[in-house]
């Protein structure tokens, strides 16, 4: 059952910009603020162990402030304080190893090679970079342009950078594990 609530909430999170879009654009701020702080409340239930629990803070934090001030600016601040949350740690992890991509890897290869340790921590050091750079687009998104070009960033332009990044590193790391 656990599985599915986070699989569930996975989701929710994924479809979020949407949800925003659409709830905004139909007068629901008070809603949508408290379904993110319950989203963050489960998350909170379900992932205690995971890495990237400072993240679930976010939602809570996010939907209330958003509740209090009747603000819809914080809603959408969500994916901005998401990018940094991430930047956050994946750059923690770098001073303090291991970095979080070889936490990763190292679920599917535990006995990872000394190369595979130092092309994860280069690989951390770019995922830094991009959380960076989708933060302060997301930003400007925020405050400058209009809710469809938000949601269009967001909830599409992100996640496809995103996955971008995901394949290309994943096509990369095999060829660099040819290469060694």
């Amino acid at each position: 059952m656990s599985k599915l609530i986070k699989l569930f909430t996975a989701l929710i999170l994924i479809a979020y910009p949407f949800l925003v879009g659409w709830s905004l654009s139909h007068g629901k701020l008070w809603e949508m603020s408290i379904a993110l702080m319950i989203l963050g409340i489960v998350r909170y239930w379900t992932g205690r162990n995971s890495p990237m629990l400072p993240l679930t803070y976010l939602a809570i934090l996010a939907g209330g402030l958003s509740l209090v001030f009747k603000d819809q600016t914080w809603l959408k601040f969500y994916p901005v304080a998401m990018s940094l949350g991430s930047l956050s740690i994946f750059l923690l992890t770098l001073w303090r190893p291991p970095s979080m991509i070889e936490r990763f890897a190292r679920v599917f290869e535990p006995n990872l090679p000394e190369s595979g340790v130092q092309w994860t921590r280069k690989v951390t050091m770019v995922w830094c970079g991009f959380f960076l750079i989708n933060a302060l687009i997301a930003l400007y998104t925020v405050f400058f342009a209009p809710m469809k070009i938000w949601v269009l960033y967001n909830g599409f332009i992100s996640y496809l950078l995103m996955g971008g990044l995901l394949v290309g590193e994943f096509i990369l790391r095999k060829y660099q594990q040819r290469k060694h």
